[in-house]
């Protein structure tokens, strides 16, 4: 619970990158006795780092809202034809009206979530904000640190404590704006993706191919013409 009051509390206070500094100290302090780092924590690091990443390049956490349509479709799960015909319109729509930036922080945002960037070591979490921290080191806005940004940090190592399941998070997302609030109908046709999603253990299913769905939609997205690489015939 507490991971999605974290992410709206960066949503709508817009924290200096100062953050980073407190919660890689406050992290880096809580983890003494805790269990050390293994090469389980790889995945997931990464996947947090693309998470903040990110947010700082769109400053809003909407993208999350679509989390089932990516799952579904980069996973393969079979029978949901529908459901990945209508979230393909919509996150096509939605990424053809958006800003280069925005689409990189809606590929971060949404492939970050697939691999649970909840669990991990707290020395990782603190490696992946020090990490963001040299990321900002020359932005100017660091001097200007407030309270919130303390705030912000604290909130961190607490996000380290509390776990929050996938769709939970990814439906509270659906209220962060009234983009996101469209949503709707894709978590009401899918609302248990994420339990097919773990009981294949998080794995692709095997011939499937509905992950073609969300490539050409990204490809047109940047505005490569895929249509232009097909044979003649079949050109549109």
């Amino acid at each position: 619970m507490w991971e999605i009051i974290h992410w709206y509390f960066l949503h709508m206070v817009q924290p200096n990158p100062f953050f980073h500094v407190v919660a890689t100290f406050m992290l880096f302090f809580a983890s003494y006795h805790t269990k050390p780092m293994s090469k389980k924590d790889i995945v997931p690091s990464a996947a947090l780092f693309c998470m903040y990443l990110g947010f700082h390049m769109a400053s809003t956490i909407e993208h999350l809202a679509f989390t089932p349509w990516w799952v579904v479709t980069l996973t393969g799960l079979r029978h949901r034809e529908f459901f990945i015909w209508l979230g393909g319109v919509m996150v096509g729509i939605y990424l053809l009206r958006s800003t280069l930036s925005d689409i990189h922080a809606h590929l971060l945002l949404n492939l970050a979530q697939m691999f649970h960037p909840l669990k991990m070591s707290l020395r990782a979490r603190a490696i992946v904000h020090a990490l963001c921290m040299i990321m900002y080191v020359n932005d100017p806005k660091l001097r200007d640190a407030q309270y919130r940004d303390v705030l912000v940090g604290a909130s961190c190592v607490v996000t380290s404590l509390v776990k929050t399941r996938p769709d939970f998070f990814s439906l509270s997302m659906m209220f962060s704006g009234p983009i996101a609030l469209c949503t709707f109908i894709l978590h009401a046709l899918e609302i248990n993706w994420y339990k097919f999603y773990r009981n294949n253990h998080f794995k692709r299913v095997k011939h499937s191919y509905y992950f073609i769905y969300p490539i050409v939609i990204v490809l047109l997205s940047y505005g490569v013409n895929v249509f232009s690489y097909l044979p003649y015939r079949l050109n549109v």
